[in-house]
Protein backbone atom coordinates (compact mmCIF):
# COMPACT_ATOMS: atom_id res chain seq x y z
CA UNK A 1 0.00 0.00 0.00
CA UNK A 2 2.84 2.42 0.86
CA UNK A 3 4.65 1.68 -2.40
CA UNK A 4 1.42 2.19 -4.34
CA UNK A 5 0.85 5.55 -2.68
CA UNK A 6 4.39 6.65 -3.53
CA UNK A 7 3.84 5.69 -7.19
CA UNK A 8 0.55 7.61 -7.25
CA UNK A 9 2.06 10.75 -5.72
CA UNK A 10 5.38 10.81 -7.62
CA UNK A 11 4.62 8.88 -10.80
CA UNK A 12 1.96 8.47 -13.45
CA UNK A 13 -1.14 6.37 -12.91
CA UNK A 14 -2.65 4.68 -9.89
CA UNK A 15 0.08 2.96 -7.88
CA UNK A 16 -1.97 0.05 -6.51
CA UNK A 17 -3.43 -0.66 -9.95
CA UNK A 18 0.03 -0.62 -11.52
CA UNK A 19 1.34 -3.11 -8.93
CA UNK A 20 -1.58 -5.45 -9.66
CA UNK A 21 -0.99 -4.91 -13.39
CA UNK A 22 2.70 -5.86 -12.98
CA UNK A 23 1.75 -9.05 -11.13
CA UNK A 24 -0.62 -10.07 -13.94
CA UNK A 25 1.75 -9.23 -16.80
CA UNK A 26 4.68 -10.99 -15.07
CA UNK A 27 2.99 -14.34 -15.78
CA UNK A 28 2.94 -13.83 -19.55
CA UNK A 29 6.59 -14.85 -20.27
CA UNK A 30 6.16 -18.13 -18.40
CA UNK A 31 2.98 -18.86 -20.39
CA UNK A 32 4.77 -18.15 -23.67
CA UNK A 33 7.71 -20.40 -22.75
CA UNK A 34 5.43 -23.27 -21.68
CA UNK A 35 3.44 -22.97 -24.93
CA UNK A 36 6.63 -23.09 -27.04
CA UNK A 37 7.76 -26.20 -25.19
CA UNK A 38 4.42 -27.91 -25.81
CA UNK A 39 4.62 -27.07 -29.52
CA UNK A 40 8.16 -28.46 -29.70
CA UNK A 41 7.03 -31.63 -27.91
CA UNK A 42 4.17 -32.06 -30.37
CA UNK A 43 1.41 -31.74 -27.77
CA UNK A 44 0.05 -28.55 -29.35
CA UNK A 45 -0.59 -27.94 -33.03
CA UNK A 46 1.22 -24.93 -34.50
CA UNK A 47 -1.87 -23.84 -36.45
CA UNK A 48 -3.91 -23.95 -33.25
CA UNK A 49 -1.34 -21.73 -31.53
CA UNK A 50 -1.54 -19.23 -34.42
CA UNK A 51 -5.35 -19.28 -34.15
CA UNK A 52 -5.06 -18.81 -30.38
CA UNK A 53 -2.78 -15.78 -30.77
CA UNK A 54 -5.17 -14.24 -33.31
CA UNK A 55 -8.09 -14.83 -30.95
CA UNK A 56 -6.17 -13.23 -28.05
CA UNK A 57 -5.49 -10.12 -30.14
CA UNK A 58 -9.16 -9.97 -31.14
CA UNK A 59 -10.33 -10.32 -27.52
CA UNK A 60 -7.98 -7.56 -26.32
CA UNK A 61 -9.12 -5.30 -29.17
CA UNK A 62 -12.76 -5.98 -28.29
CA UNK A 63 -12.10 -5.16 -24.62
CA UNK A 64 -10.44 -1.87 -25.56
CA UNK A 65 -13.31 -1.00 -27.92
CA UNK A 66 -16.02 -1.74 -25.36
CA UNK A 67 -14.18 -0.14 -22.42
CA UNK A 68 -13.81 3.07 -24.43
CA UNK A 69 -17.25 2.80 -26.02
CA UNK A 70 -19.80 5.44 -25.08
CA UNK A 71 -23.34 6.35 -26.00
CA UNK A 72 -23.34 10.13 -26.43
CA UNK A 73 -26.78 11.54 -25.68
CA UNK A 74 -27.13 15.06 -27.13
CA UNK A 75 -28.05 17.79 -24.63
CA UNK A 76 -29.18 21.29 -25.57
CA UNK A 77 -29.13 24.20 -23.14
CA UNK A 78 -31.69 26.95 -23.52
CA UNK A 79 -30.62 30.58 -23.58
CA UNK A 80 -31.07 32.54 -20.37
CA UNK A 81 -30.82 36.28 -19.88
CA UNK A 82 -29.26 37.30 -16.56
CA UNK A 83 -28.98 41.08 -16.37
CA UNK A 84 -27.32 42.20 -19.58
CA UNK A 85 -25.66 38.86 -20.31
CA UNK A 86 -27.00 35.86 -22.20
CA UNK A 87 -26.06 32.42 -20.85
CA UNK A 88 -26.54 28.98 -22.38
CA UNK A 89 -27.59 28.14 -25.87
CA UNK A 90 -24.74 25.70 -26.44
CA UNK A 91 -24.97 22.04 -27.40
CA UNK A 92 -23.13 19.26 -25.58
CA UNK A 93 -23.58 15.56 -24.89
CA UNK A 94 -24.03 13.22 -21.94
CA UNK A 95 -21.60 10.26 -22.23
CA UNK A 96 -22.88 6.88 -21.01
CA UNK A 97 -20.29 4.10 -20.87
CA UNK A 98 -21.15 0.65 -22.15
CA UNK A 99 -19.47 -0.95 -19.14
CA UNK A 100 -20.29 1.40 -16.28
CA UNK A 101 -19.62 -1.22 -13.60
CA UNK A 102 -16.03 -1.99 -14.67
CA UNK A 103 -14.52 -5.12 -13.13
CA UNK A 104 -16.74 -5.04 -10.02
CA UNK A 105 -19.34 -7.62 -11.25
CA UNK A 106 -16.86 -10.48 -11.97
CA UNK A 107 -14.95 -9.83 -8.74
CA UNK A 108 -18.09 -9.91 -6.60
CA UNK A 109 -19.56 -12.87 -8.50
CA UNK A 110 -16.45 -15.05 -8.17
CA UNK A 111 -16.02 -14.16 -4.49
CA UNK A 112 -19.62 -15.04 -3.57
CA UNK A 113 -19.58 -18.32 -5.51
CA UNK A 114 -16.27 -19.42 -4.00
CA UNK A 115 -17.41 -18.73 -0.42
CA UNK A 116 -19.83 -21.73 -0.10
CA UNK A 117 -17.27 -24.04 -1.72
CA UNK A 118 -14.61 -22.85 0.73
CA UNK A 119 -16.88 -23.40 3.73
CA UNK A 120 -17.94 -26.83 2.42
CA UNK A 121 -14.29 -27.88 2.35
CA UNK A 122 -14.30 -27.94 6.17
CA UNK A 123 -17.49 -30.04 6.44
CA UNK A 124 -17.16 -33.79 5.91
CA UNK A 125 -20.77 -34.49 4.87
CA UNK A 126 -21.46 -36.23 1.53
CA UNK A 127 -24.22 -33.94 0.27
CA UNK A 128 -22.24 -30.85 1.27
CA UNK A 129 -19.22 -32.16 -0.63
CA UNK A 130 -21.45 -32.79 -3.67
CA UNK A 131 -22.62 -29.17 -3.61
CA UNK A 132 -19.02 -28.00 -3.27
CA UNK A 133 -18.03 -30.02 -6.35
CA UNK A 134 -20.92 -28.55 -8.34
CA UNK A 135 -19.78 -25.03 -7.38
CA UNK A 136 -16.18 -25.65 -8.41
CA UNK A 137 -14.84 -23.90 -11.56
CA UNK A 138 -15.44 -25.79 -14.78
CA UNK A 139 -18.87 -27.19 -13.96
CA UNK A 140 -22.08 -26.14 -15.71
CA UNK A 141 -23.69 -25.00 -12.43
CA UNK A 142 -20.70 -22.79 -11.62
CA UNK A 143 -20.69 -21.20 -15.08
CA UNK A 144 -24.44 -20.49 -15.02
CA UNK A 145 -24.28 -18.99 -11.53
CA UNK A 146 -21.20 -16.99 -12.47
CA UNK A 147 -22.87 -15.48 -15.55
CA UNK A 148 -26.10 -14.80 -13.65
CA UNK A 149 -24.29 -12.99 -10.84
CA UNK A 150 -22.27 -10.95 -13.34
CA UNK A 151 -25.56 -9.70 -14.83
CA UNK A 152 -26.98 -8.99 -11.37
CA UNK A 153 -23.99 -7.03 -10.10
CA UNK A 154 -23.64 -5.16 -13.41
CA UNK A 155 -27.16 -3.77 -13.03
CA UNK A 156 -26.79 -3.35 -9.25
CA UNK A 157 -23.54 -1.38 -9.39
CA UNK A 158 -24.74 0.73 -12.34
CA UNK A 159 -27.87 1.65 -10.39
CA UNK A 160 -25.68 2.79 -7.48
CA UNK A 161 -23.23 4.96 -9.43
CA UNK A 162 -25.69 6.44 -11.96
CA UNK A 163 -29.08 7.85 -10.98
CA UNK A 164 -31.19 8.94 -13.99
CA UNK A 165 -33.58 10.91 -11.78
CA UNK A 166 -30.78 13.10 -10.39
CA UNK A 167 -29.32 13.64 -13.87
CA UNK A 168 -32.73 14.65 -15.23
CA UNK A 169 -33.32 17.04 -12.32
CA UNK A 170 -29.91 18.67 -12.78
CA UNK A 171 -30.50 19.10 -16.50
CA UNK A 172 -33.87 20.70 -15.84
CA UNK A 173 -32.40 22.92 -13.12
CA UNK A 174 -29.74 24.38 -15.43
CA UNK A 175 -31.99 24.70 -18.46
CA UNK A 176 -30.77 21.61 -20.29
CA UNK A 177 -32.89 19.15 -22.22
CA UNK A 178 -32.53 16.22 -24.60
CA UNK A 179 -33.92 17.12 -28.04
CA UNK A 180 -37.29 15.43 -28.54
CA UNK A 181 -37.63 14.46 -24.85
CA UNK A 182 -39.56 16.53 -22.32
CA UNK A 183 -37.56 17.62 -19.23
CA UNK A 184 -38.18 15.96 -15.89
CA UNK A 185 -39.72 12.50 -15.61
CA UNK A 186 -39.68 11.78 -19.36
CA UNK A 187 -35.94 12.52 -19.45
CA UNK A 188 -35.25 10.21 -16.49
CA UNK A 189 -37.29 7.42 -18.13
CA UNK A 190 -35.39 7.87 -21.38
CA UNK A 191 -32.02 7.78 -19.59
CA UNK A 192 -33.08 4.70 -17.62
CA UNK A 193 -34.14 2.91 -20.81
CA UNK A 194 -30.89 3.72 -22.62
CA UNK A 195 -28.79 2.82 -19.57
CA UNK A 196 -30.58 -0.52 -19.16
CA UNK A 197 -29.78 -1.49 -22.75
CA UNK A 198 -26.16 -0.41 -22.40
CA UNK A 199 -25.81 -2.35 -19.13
CA UNK A 200 -27.22 -5.47 -20.80
CA UNK A 201 -24.61 -5.23 -23.57
CA UNK A 202 -21.88 -4.58 -21.00
CA UNK A 203 -22.96 -7.58 -18.90
CA UNK A 204 -22.86 -9.85 -21.96
CA UNK A 205 -19.37 -8.57 -22.75
CA UNK A 206 -18.16 -9.20 -19.18
CA UNK A 207 -19.69 -12.68 -19.11
CA UNK A 208 -18.03 -13.69 -22.40
CA UNK A 209 -14.62 -12.43 -21.31
CA UNK A 210 -14.90 -14.22 -17.95
CA UNK A 211 -16.09 -17.52 -19.44
CA UNK A 212 -13.34 -17.63 -22.12
CA UNK A 213 -10.69 -19.08 -19.71
CA UNK A 214 -12.98 -21.97 -18.73
CA UNK A 215 -13.60 -22.86 -22.38
CA UNK A 216 -9.93 -22.62 -23.36
CA UNK A 217 -8.64 -24.65 -20.41
CA UNK A 218 -11.38 -27.31 -20.20
CA UNK A 219 -12.20 -27.82 -23.87
CA UNK A 220 -8.97 -26.99 -25.71
CA UNK A 221 -6.37 -27.82 -23.00
CA UNK A 222 -4.68 -24.43 -23.26
CA UNK A 223 -1.67 -24.45 -20.90
CA UNK A 224 -2.16 -20.91 -19.58
CA UNK A 225 -4.91 -18.74 -18.14
CA UNK A 226 -6.16 -16.07 -20.55
CA UNK A 227 -9.15 -13.84 -19.96
CA UNK A 228 -11.31 -13.21 -16.94
CA UNK A 229 -10.87 -10.51 -14.33
CA UNK A 230 -7.09 -10.40 -14.70
CA UNK A 231 -7.31 -9.48 -18.40
CA UNK A 232 -9.96 -6.83 -17.70
CA UNK A 233 -7.78 -5.31 -14.97
CA UNK A 234 -4.64 -5.37 -17.14
CA UNK A 235 -6.30 -3.73 -20.13
CA UNK A 236 -8.16 -1.22 -17.96
CA UNK A 237 -5.04 -0.14 -16.07
CA UNK A 238 -3.08 0.15 -19.34
CA UNK A 239 -5.80 2.35 -20.88
CA UNK A 240 -6.01 4.59 -17.79
CA UNK A 241 -2.22 4.97 -17.65
CA UNK A 242 -2.01 5.84 -21.34
CA UNK A 243 -4.79 8.42 -20.88
CA UNK A 244 -2.92 10.05 -18.00
CA UNK A 245 0.31 10.12 -20.03
CA UNK A 246 -1.54 11.77 -22.91
CA UNK A 247 -3.06 14.36 -20.56
CA UNK A 248 0.43 15.18 -19.20
CA UNK A 249 1.75 15.52 -22.75
CA UNK A 250 -1.07 17.86 -23.70
CA UNK A 251 -0.48 19.93 -20.56
CA UNK A 252 3.20 20.31 -21.41
CA UNK A 253 2.42 21.05 -25.10
CA UNK A 254 4.51 18.07 -26.14
CA UNK A 255 3.96 17.03 -29.74
CA UNK A 256 4.60 13.31 -29.33
CA UNK A 257 7.31 10.72 -28.92
CA UNK A 258 7.96 10.31 -32.64
CA UNK A 259 8.09 13.99 -33.64
CA UNK A 260 11.37 15.84 -33.60
CA UNK A 261 11.87 19.50 -32.87
CA UNK A 262 11.77 21.91 -29.99
CA UNK A 263 8.96 21.93 -27.50
CA UNK A 264 6.52 24.80 -27.73
CA UNK A 265 7.08 27.50 -25.17
CA UNK A 266 10.56 26.25 -24.23
CA UNK A 267 13.71 28.20 -24.93
CA UNK A 268 16.69 26.34 -26.35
Amino acid sequence: MWLGEQITERGIGNGISLIIFAGIVARFPNAIISTIRLVQAGELNLFFVVFLVAMMVAVVAAIILLERGQRKIPVQYAKRVVGRKVYGGQSTHLPLKINTAGVIPPIFASSIIMFPATVAGFIEIPWVQTIAKQLSPGTVVYTLLYVGMIFFFAYFYTAIVFNPVDIADNLKKYGGFIPGIRPGQKTSEYLYRVLSRLTFVGAIYLAIVCVIPEVLIRKFNVPFYFGGTSLLIAVGVALDTVSQIESHLVTRSYEGFLKKGRLRGRKS
